[in-house]
């Protein structure tokens, strides 16, 4: 071959190819610019549209800076008692969780409890108990009068030994349905710590009992403190609970003291954002105290030796203890569904009586077919745009070399820290001064937009712990075969993180399918979800249909997560 052509053609292509590297820059340039527009309006404005509203007095359409909200808020005992409740009962609720949740972590990871693998799997499954219908079974089980304890109790006449409408009942049924959250992000510290500083302690002397004291529970401790301090956040931010099992003897919450005001005509928008604030401040002081625990500390454990965990040998105690965890499970899942289908079958609470009317309710109402209609179109529509989000979050802050994708991360992590209700009043806030011509505020998409913007965060984690999993050299392989940066995506790292993503929609979508407290400041007449009609159900007092609607959200819930798992499962057979 004559050399004097060979030059011309590479000649030719190095433009080319520099061509096509700018323009795949420009691309990825374009789609971080959406990226950081879509992430300031989901959550960046409405945030700042809270707190500004708590610092701005409106007369008649002009907005003036004031203090008047605080000093309102501050100048009204009640409001003082209710910023106590909910400090009280979110430290309590805190504790709670933290010691259940780490008890069930260690037990389930460090110890040869029986069906330790299957209890693990069974004791996440609170969190997909929804704390609305989670508290209407606590209703069920503890209530003075029809609760079935109480009843059983005065059989026995020995009393009412349980009162659900109390500081120490909320505290319990919060604490409960929050421990699952803590013993997973436990249970992953205790799987990364080398087994051999257990070893040395038992050599030493110590127990088994004390060697988790003294050595195990200090080096997982930065793990412990975050599940303690996510545990505070959700305790704050929890609506159901509190307003179910606290109002009938005027327990208010900051949340309770939200909702009352809300009711009002006109509400008072600056007290309500004040209550919000009140929150979000304890929310960051949370995470504040967190930094300030762990700093200077080193808690290494993990090195380039490898190593591999072994179970404590419990002896004839493990058996007392898998006793305990099947107990737990019972009081939080199997005895709650159970009590709630009675309850739907029943003509009133434990009449003795029972009825297919409450199921009828469910198909030959039309409020309740509205309203399914709205829960599920919001949640499949707000879980697919969550996941598809987080698929490009957790791209960008992984794979890119962009400038500023570290902020990305951090406007996505920043509503973790903020109450699902606050978070909710500054969606409202911001898109309420929005043009009418916006045609945003009054229809189903705010609630899409308030769900994506507070959830956005849970499907980046579950994301991009995959996708760090996977070697960036497949997606350069793959792009000097000739594929663009989207195609490489899409047909190399996508199927790869498929699983993951799945994963992420299904946990998604069954928190959504009856989320209450984000729902309660954006809905409408025409917008209303399954959840808030179970919460104006039970206002008036009728349990059994609320039961009803109970079972109908859970059967949303399990019945996706089955469709999705027979899919998966498919799927997975057919690549074999």
């Amino acid at each position: 071959m004559n050399p004097h052509h060979v030059q011309p053609l590479a000649a030719d292509r190095a433009p080319a190819a520099r061509a096509g590297i700018s323009t795949r820059r420009l691309n990825q340039i374009g789609m971080f610019a959406l990226l950081i527009a879509a992430l300031a309006v989901l959550i960046v404005l409405p945030l700042g549209a809270l707190i500004l509203r708590g610092f701005v007095r409106i007369d008649n359409g002009h907005a003036s800076a004031s203090l008047a909200a605080f000093g309102k808020v501050f100048g009204d005992m009640s409001y003082w008692i209710a910023m106590g409740n909910t400090l009280v009962i979110a430290l309590g609720s805190m504790l709670l969780a933290t010691a259940l949740g780490v008890m069930l972590a260690w037990c389930l990871v460090r110890t040869n409890v029986p069906w330790r693998g299957f209890l693990e799997r069974a004791a996440a499954m609170p969190i997909f108990i929804p704390p609305f219908i989670g508290a209407f079974a606590w209703i069920l089980f503890g209530a003075p009068r029809i609760g079935i304890f109480n009843v059983a109790a005065k059989w026995m006449s020995i009393g009412q030994p349980f009162n659900v409408y109390s500081y120490l009942g909320i505290v319990w049924v919060m604490g409960i349905y929050i421990a699952p959250y803590v013993m997973m992000i436990v249970a992953g510290a205790l799987r990364n710590m080398d087994p051999s500083l257990e070893e040395a302690g038992q050599v030493a002397g110590l127990n088994r009992f004390r060697t988790m004291r003294v050595i195990t529970l200090p080096v997982v401790g930065p793990s412990i403190l975050s599940g303690a301090v996510l545990a505070f956040v959700i305790s704050l931010g929890l609506f159901g609970t509190p307003v179910l099992l606290g109002m009938a003897k005027e327990i208010y919450l900051v949340t309770t003291r939200i909702y009352l005001e809300l009711q009002q005509f006109p509400p008072d928008a600056g007290i309500v954002a004040v209550l919000a604030i009140y929150l979000m401040v304890l929310s960051v002081a949370a995470n504040l105290v967190q930094q300030w625990m762990l700093r200077g500390r080193s808690f290494v454990t993990v090195t380039g030796k490898g190593f591999r965990p072994r179970l404590m040998k419990l002896g004839a105690s493990r058996h007392a203890i898998a006793a305990a965890i099947w107990c737990y499970l019972a009081l939080t899942v199997f005895a709650p569904i159970a009590i709630i289908a009675a309850a739907a079958f029943s003509t009133y609470a434990w009449s003795g009586h029972f009825t297919w009317n409450n199921l009828r309710f469910l198909w030959t109402t039309v409020d309740v077919r509205t309203t399914f209609v709205n829960s599920l179109l919001i949640t499949i529509i707000a879980a697919s745009a969550t996941t598809v989000l987080g698929v490009a979050v957790s791209w960008f802050t992984t794979r890119s070399k962009m400038r500023g994708r570290q902020w990305i991360e951090a406007i996505v992590l920043l509503p973790m820290s903020v109450p699902s209700l606050a978070f909710a009043l500054g969606v409202f806030f911001f898109w309420v001064a929005m043009p009418k011509w916006v045609g945003v505020y009054g229809t189903v998409w705010i609630i899409i937009i308030a769900l994506v913007g507070r959830y956005i965060s849970y499907s980046v984690r579950a994301i991009s712990s995959s996708l760090v999993q996977i070697h960036p050299e497949l997606e350069e392989s793959a792009r000097i075969s000739g594929y663009g940066w989207t195609r490489a995506l899409s047909r190399i790292t996508l199927p790869l993180i498929m699983p993951s993503v799945i994963s992420s929609w299904v946990m998604i979508y069954s928190i959504f399918v009856s989320e209450l407290s984000i729902v309660l400041p954006l809905y409408t007449a025409e917008t209303r979800t399954l959840s808030i009609l179970s919460f104006d159900t039970w206002s008036i007092g009728q349990f059994s249909q609320v039961a009803a609607l109970s079972l109908l959200q859970l059967m949303m819930g399990v019945g996706v997560m089955a469709a999705v798992a027979v899919i998966t499962r498919r799927r997975e057979s057919s690549i074999v």
